[in-house]
């Protein structure tokens, strides 16, 4: 009996290469690591195979690299400035329509100088109420998105897993202070806890970021913003931590659950018996093993991030005007809607795929990430057999 081998597809193929060069590249810091762990990509190329053959999981995974580029680049992209209000020169702006071109005579003051000059400008997606080119606001919105979306996950979720963590661990009171305050948190919805730190937070943290220059001038290059934006950054940082706070105690209840099972399993009383340090044992031998959920939970989780940062934005919690976002301009174009059709449907179009994005990317990675149903999957992949003929 030959060896089986998948037959590979051009996708298959470039998940090969990646992980092939992420093995390389992971070699650069920790010598030798691709040889010893070759078990382990070719585990990871079988994931990206059956990934490769679920069509919800390549569209989403396509949505979210559209945000991820667009996130990234999207401000570069744009064809005008976030402040740039057309109407100063050209009232006729006002709420242009998609298609709609216009010739604006603009008189600037750059520095001390004054320059005059004449502009066309082609609203390909319409214009708001100041004249703003909405494909420009939908791109420095997408950034506003993304960098929200990656610090909230980025600092809630590890909150939450190393809390977690401790509770199912050590048990006893640790676990029952650690559940009674997650308890606490899960109490009241999130999005009303959100709004009510959303609303108490942003002078303190305006105070605090016009106080610091230098983090003042790196959360304005973060986001992408002017430096006349700077007193309009507190709403901004607020929702961020206001999200932060109410993100974390589902990931300590996921990881506790979690946690209390593994705790039980031999190689846990094996680690502890050789003398391993409890931090030891929780970082390096529990969490590799229930990582698994947490990963699709995140994955989820990003689009739920958005759609509430969405919404908070939506009720004039985040972003001040002029700045860019997603659901403010929802909000402005609501008080058009249905005339002016283009603010609601363009900017609610770009959180619908990006939320959808996001959840069918999740979806599909609990079904690779479960070894069963991921075998289902490979098991569709024709194999041949060295050594067979092709009778």
């Amino acid at each position: 009996m030959g060896r089986e081998e998948y037959k590979k597809n051009v996708l298959d193929k470039l998940s090969d290469a990646f992980v092939e060069a992420l093995g390389s590249f992971i070699s650069l810091f920790k010598k030798d690591w691709k040889r010893k762990n070759r078990s382990k990509m070719e585990e990871w190329k079988l994931m990206l195979y059956a990934l490769n053959r679920s069509p919800p999981g390549l569209i989403g995974l396509a949505l979210v690299l559209m945000f991820v580029f667009l996130g990234l680049f999207g401000p570069s992209l744009a064809p005008w400035s976030y402040r740039f209000f057309p109407t100063n020169y050209n009232f006729e702006t006002y709420l242009a329509p998609p298609g709609s071109t216009y010739t604006l005579n603009v008189t600037e003051l750059r520095g001390d100088v004054i320059l005059q000059y004449t502009a066309t400008i082609h609203y390909t997606l319409g214009a708001d109420h100041y004249g703003r080119d909405l494909l420009s606001l939908i791109l420095y919105g997408a950034r506003v998105s993304f960098v929200i979306s990656i610090i909230v996950i980025a600092l809630g979720v590890p909150l939450g897993i190393i809390l977690g963590l401790i509770a199912g661990y050590y048990g006893g009171k640790v676990d029952e202070l650690v559940m009674r305050i997650t308890d606490v948190f899960l109490a009241f919805p999130a999005l009303i806890l959100a709004i009510a730190f959303s609303a108490v937070l942003p002078q303190r943290l305006q105070n605090f970021i016009s106080s610091h220059e230098t983090v003042q001038s790196f959360v304005l290059w973060l986001f992408a913003l002017e430096p006349q934006d700077a007193g309009n950054l507190g709403k901004l940082l607020a929702v961020i931590l206001a999200m932060i706070i109410v993100w974390w105690p589902a990931y300590a209840r996921i990881t506790r659950g979690s946690t209390l099972t593994e705790r039980e399993n031999l190689y846990v009383e094996a680690a502890r018996a050789i003398g391993l340090s409890s931090r030891t044992i929780m970082f390096k031998h529990i969490l590799p093993n229930i990582i698994g959920p947490i990963l699709v939970y995140i994955t989820l989780d990003f689009g739920g991030v958005i759609l509430m940062e969405a919404g908070l934005s939506f009720l004039g919690l985040g972003a001040t005007p002029p700045i860019a976002d997603w659901g403010r301009i929802v909000y402005d174009g609501s008080q058009y809607f249905p005339e002016k059709w283009w603010l609601v449907t363009f900017s609610g179009l770009m959180i619908m795929l990006v939320a959808l994005g996001w959840n069918l990317l999740g979806d599909t990675m609990r079904d690779i990430l479960d070894p069963k149903t991921r075998r289902s999957i490979e098991f569709k992949v024709k194999k041949s057999k060295e050594g067979e003929s092709n009778a």
